[in-house]
């Protein structure tokens, strides 16, 4: 197996590991955002349905976002994971909201500012559960 290695910020060269995937995944979401600036709400029902696919993710409270908090061992771990978030956010065209408290970080996803949660809500809500850090809390 080949592993890829790309420069890091330094110039030097080094293994991409499995962030490459997932910055291929946040690379299409990005194109499906700039595709489909408009999607409609989900009913309550679908959003049930999706939430299944998801491990701890849960509406928020007015159910306009998408929510998980995540339970990272370290500080410096939090740290890491919130940097990996942005710039996986950054990349698929949507930073979601970041609160982190020590070593609780909650995501929060809403991609129609308070019009419901879309199908485009659960695509990055599987990107963010696949980052490191992302397991389950």
């Amino acid at each position: 197996m080949t592993t890829r290695t790309e420069p890091d910020r330094t110039g030097e060269t080094r293994s991409a590991g499995p962030q490459v995937s997932e910055r291929l995944k946040a690379e299409r979401i990005q194109e499906r955002l700039k595709a489909e600036r408009i999607q409609e709400p989900l009913a309550a029902a679908r959003i049930r349905e999706r939430l299944a696919e998801l491990s701890g993710w849960s509406p928020s409270r007015n159910g306009q976002a998408l929510q998980k908090t995540f339970l990272l061992p370290t500080l410096r771990a939090a740290a890491l994971f919130v940097q990996l978030v942005y710039e996986l956010g950054e990349a698929a065209g949507f930073v979601p909201a970041v609160d982190a408290r020590y070593l609780k970080v909650t995501l929060r996803i809403s991609t129609r500012r308070g019009s419901g949660v879309t199908d485009l809500d659960f695509d990055l809500a599987h990107l963010f559960q696949l980052t490191p850090g992302g397991a389950p809390s």
